[in-house]
């Protein structure tokens, strides 16, 4: 996984024995990794992982993109309905901005 879940109870700031969510944390860091490769058109690796060598468009995953992950983890987290009562806006330095460098858009 590319996220652990020591990783993303950290960012949420949740205690690491805090055990009664871990399988809703688990699966936010599994649907923010798919969401995260489906924005990027690339497969993200671990940093001590090998790219396979058919994988011509491969990433290891960096620290921006890592925190733009995190973002989206809290996010998820934090807001589990579809609506709410107040506007959302999406903030500078978010997930799109941390990522966006390394999108690969297909022609």
């Amino acid at each position: 996984m590319l996220l652990t879940l020591e990783e993303i109870k950290a960012h949420c700031r949740l205690e690491a024995d805090f055990n009664e969510e871990d399988s809703v944390l688990d699966l936010i860091g599994q649907a923010v990794a798919q969401r995260t490769e489906t924005f990027l058109n690339r497969k993200l690796y671990l940093p001590n992982e090998k790219i396979p060598p058919d994988d011509e468009n491969g990433l290891h995953l960096r620290a921006e993109i890592k925190m733009a992950m995190l973002l989206l983890a809290s996010h998820y987290y934090f807001n589990r309905t579809a609506s709410s009562d107040f506007e959302k806006s999406e903030l500078p330095m978010g997930f799109i901005w941390n990522v966006q460098p390394y999108r690969i858009i297909p022609l």
